[in-house]
């Protein structure tokens, strides 16, 4: 119970945390809350109150499935919130960045997520609580993220400039700041809700392949589901690198079948190794006895 209060807390705190990020931003560069900004700033309050409405949720959360999938989800969030900050820092500092510096934090992404709901089915029995310790681990990474890159970009300002230089150009406002800010608003309102639908459908994945190689008495079924997860990934990342080399409107079809593919192989990772460690633990079991 105490550490779902810890949980709630931590999620509560940095929901006003960016938050007062937010409102810091704009209310010094105030041309980036004209037009549009109103909008984004809007969509972004009113998410980061749903955030901490969902922190509220946690904290009075008492049943012990629901707070062990939290707390798995939780803590694979922290993981999901480092690689992004990792990935943020890579952006900054390494501009002309190859291709495995590109996908390699995606990919990662995508593999903790699905292992988010395949652990909490694994600790829970349960479909629906697997989803919602992949939606915690959302939420808390990307609260992570987010107070790192508003910081970041804040006191950064005029490496963040250079780096948009381009975009600015195009947008036709006259604010180099007000621009950067705006563009906070923006990225900010499409991650607090991209995170969460993506850990929903990944969490989901996870849980139902865990669920169906726990249970599956064929072992060369599962066997043959370790042979292919790698090839799925291999022609996943061959899609993802064909659609980094070609124009952005024939893209599409390669991203698409891209995430598909390493978004499956990914998701039975954790499955994978969990029944393979199983099966070596009950046969070191069996040879000591």
């Amino acid at each position: 119970m105490h550490r779902q209060q810890i949980l709630g807390s931590g999620i509560i705190f940095g929901t006003i945390l960016v938050l007062s990020l937010v409102a810091a931003g704009v209310m010094r560069y105030r041309e980036s809350a004209q037009g549009s900004g109103v909008g984004l700033l809007w969509t972004d309050v009113t998410l980061l109150v749903a955030y901490g409405s969902a922190g509220i949720l946690f904290w009075k959360q008492k049943s012990p499935g629901a707070m062990a999938a939290t707390m798995v989800g939780a803590q694979i969030g922290l993981l999901v919130g480092a690689v992004a900050i990792a990935n943020h820092l890579i952006e900054a500092f390494v501009p002309a960045r190859p291709f495995v510096l590109v996908i390699s934090p995606v990919l990662l992404t995508l593999a903790l997520l699905g292992m988010a709901g395949a652990a909490a089915w694994e600790r829970t029995d349960s479909l629906t609580l697997a989803v919602i310790g992949g939606v915690c681990c959302a939420i808390v990474a990307t609260l992570i993220t987010l107070c790192f890159a508003i910081s970041f970009n804040l006191l950064f300002a005029a490496r963040v400039d250079g780096q948009m230089r381009e975009a600015f150009a195009a947008s036709g406002m006259i604010d180099r700041a007000g621009f950067r800010v705006k563009n906070i608003l923006e990225a900010s309102s499409e991650i607090l809700v991209r995170m969460p639908l993506l850990a929903t459908c990944l969490a989901f994945s996870g849980a139902v392949i865990q669920a169906w190689m726990s249970r599956e008495s064929r072992r060369t079924l599962v066997f043959g589901a370790s042979f292919l997860a790698p090839i799925f990934l291999a022609a996943g990342a061959t899609s993802l690198w064909h659609a980094n080399a070609i124009e952005r409107a024939a893209r599409p079809p390669f991203v698409l079948s891209g995430v598909l593919l390493t978004g499956v192989a990914l998701c039975a990772a954790y499955p994978i190794w969990s029944v393979f460690h199983a099966s070596t633990g009950r046969a070191r079991s069996a040879g000591n006895s």
